[in-house]
């Protein structure tokens, strides 16, 4: 080889090193690690602290913390927990014989003394636990561990059927035996009501802390304060789905950001703040309230983390949830879609009780995968509905004029605008990207920054474009309406406050409406509730 050609190569791998060198230097000056979130110490357990927002005041302490077995915890592995295939099925098509085994499983997981980790009272204090605060994070003991708001979610819910199913089955004696998944998106064939077999009561599917004018026949309201008559709801309910699901074209949006260990979902600021993802804060979240009691504190049992697993028709309810995830990847408009691949997210870990009572440590990456876990679900026709649903426009090009001629200003990214408060509604004029966005480019999207609210009761923002005059009452099936972010309420009076980062994706609306080319949009923001609810800015981006 010529001298020349030596010193050339030479010279490209000292620069190759000086620049991997200043890489390492750079995160060693700015903290940048591997971070995934880690299991807790069981035996470092806070109580959580219940305070009334309804009704009398009165003040609970609750305790979720969970047993410790007497053995260390075991290493998930798919050759020490093998699976047999199954199929969920929709909670209104089983025979009533499946019915009579249902209840009879949860009947003897309901017998169960309450320490001990297979029982129902343990079950639902997993949930309480993990997304309740009642413990603080591995690597960092200052900051409270929550797996909602985040790319922890689906994964850790999914998990969570995996081994409540599990015992399930063991205390049948039928490995066969699987869960059934409450097909409340289903706008068609009859799964949009409570599902028959768990109104019952008496038996042990029945929960007395459920919305009693929400009981069949009455059509389930993904977006709770939805109006109109049963067609109204129906076309609503397909376009909170089509927001949701289908708009929701990237892991981001649809799985929820980042949550490393260090965020504190208590004490965000804008630039951090985590972002869930669009099926947990809309239509999942709906769903929680729309089943809870309004005339109970926090809307228990389902309106609220801490009590919502105590209703057996939970796990029906995030079957379905994990169903959507699976269609999600699988079987939208355009191909398979990706989750997250950041080591951070596939690394998490989390605790659970197997069906010895074991306590085992599992890794989100090990539940990517439905087909290894040995869970499937049954193509439902009425999916169609809501993935190819095209929602009417209702305005007539761009509402700029309208809009300022009413006294509408315009709002840019934060900080420049401080703290805005929105009341019960809220519009403002938004700059859109001074180009296009590229052929690549898989969404364009509304950033609502800095959100900030006290979770004491049930809160929704819902938003839409080129409506300058919308309101919570407006009618959400039409293409200008954007999406909805629910936000439940949490008992434990410590760690109410909530910062977020709001994204909804905007594009495809934009094009429906016909302004994708416009220089600004108007943004519409409404909320239900009674907490006051601030935002630091609006972006799209």
């Amino acid at each position: 080889m010529a001298r020349g050609s030596l010193l050339l190569e030479a010279a490209q791998l000292i620069r190759c090193v000086s620049f991997l060198f200043t890489l390492l230097l750079f995160a060693a000056s700015t903290g940048i690690k591997a971070s995934p979130i880690r299991v807790p110490d069981l035996q470092q357990c806070e109580l959580a602290m219940d305070a009334s927002v309804t009704g009398p005041p009165m003040t609970l302490t609750l305790n979720c913390c969970l047993p410790i077995p007497a053995k260390g915890p075991i290493k998930f592995s798919f050759s020490k927990y093998k699976s047999n295939p199954r199929v969920r099925q929709a909670a209104h098509t089983v025979s009533d014989d499946y019915i009579a085994k249902y209840t009879r499983a949860y009947e003897l997981m309901k017998a169960l003394p309450d320490d001990d980790p297979r029982s129902f009272y343990t079950q639902a204090d997993i949930h309480c636990a993990f997304c309740n605060f009642a413990y603080m994070q591995a690597e960092n003991s200052s900051v409270p561990l929550q797996v909602h708001f985040s790319w922890l979610f689906l994964p850790w819910h999914r998990w969570y059927l995996y081994w409540h199913e599990r015992i399930l089955q063991s205390l049948l004696g039928d490995p066969t035996f699987s869960l059934v998944f409450w097909n409340w998106d289903d706008q068609h064939d009859g799964g949009n009501v409570m599902p028959d077999m768990f109104v019952h009561n008496g038996t042990a599917l029945y929960d007395e802390n459920r919305n009693q004018n929400n009981l069949p026949p009455a059509l389930v309201k993904l977006r709770p304060n939805t109006t109109g008559n049963n067609t109204a709801i129906v076309n609503q309910n397909l376009n909170d789905m089509y927001q949701d699901v289908v708009r929701a074209t990237t892991a981001e949006l649809f799985m929820g950001g980042a949550y490393r260990t260090g965020t504190d979902l208590t004490n965000s600021t804008v630039l951090d703040a985590p972002l869930g993802g669009l099926i947990e804060n809309g239509v999942h979240n709906g769903v929680h309230s729309w089943t809870g009691d309004p005339n109970l504190p926090l809307i228990q049992d389902m309106g609220t983390f801490t009590t919502a697993a105590r209703d057996p028709i939970f796990y029906a309810h995030h079957s379905n949830v994990d169903r959507l995830w699976d269609k999600w990847k699988y079987d939208m408009p355009g191909g398979p879609r990706a989750d997250h691949d950041d080591s951070d997210f596939l690394h998490a870990e989390f605790y659970f009780y197997d069906e010895t009572a074991s306590l085992v440590k599992v890794k989100v990456r090990d539940a990517l995968d439905n087909s290894k876990l040995g869970v499937s679900y049954p193509t439902m026709a009425a999916d169609k509905l809501w993935i190819h649903y095209k929602s009417p426009v209702t305005s007539k090009g761009s509402a700029i004029i309208a809009a300022r001629a009413a006294g509408v200003a315009t709002m840019g990214a934060a900080p420049q605008n401080g703290t805005i408060f929105l009341g019960s509604n809220f519009s403002a004029i938004v700059k859109t990207p001074s180009s296009p966005p590229p052929a690549t480019s898989k969404a364009t999207v509304l950033v609502i920054q800095g959100l900030q609210l006290t979770r004491n009761s049930f809160v929704s923002l819902i938003a839409f474009v080129n409506l300058p005059f919308a309101n919570s009452l407006t009618d959400t099936s039409s293409a200008e309406y954007l999406g909805t972010f629910n936000i439940i309420p949490t008992t434990n009076t410590k760690y109410r406050h909530l910062t977020a980062n709001v994204k909804f994706d905007i594009g495809d609306n934009m094009q429906r409406i016909g302004i994708q080319h416009e220089p600004e949009v108007i943004i519409t923001l409404a909320i239900t509730g009674v907490e006051p609810v601030s935002i630091q800015g609006l972006l799209i981006d």
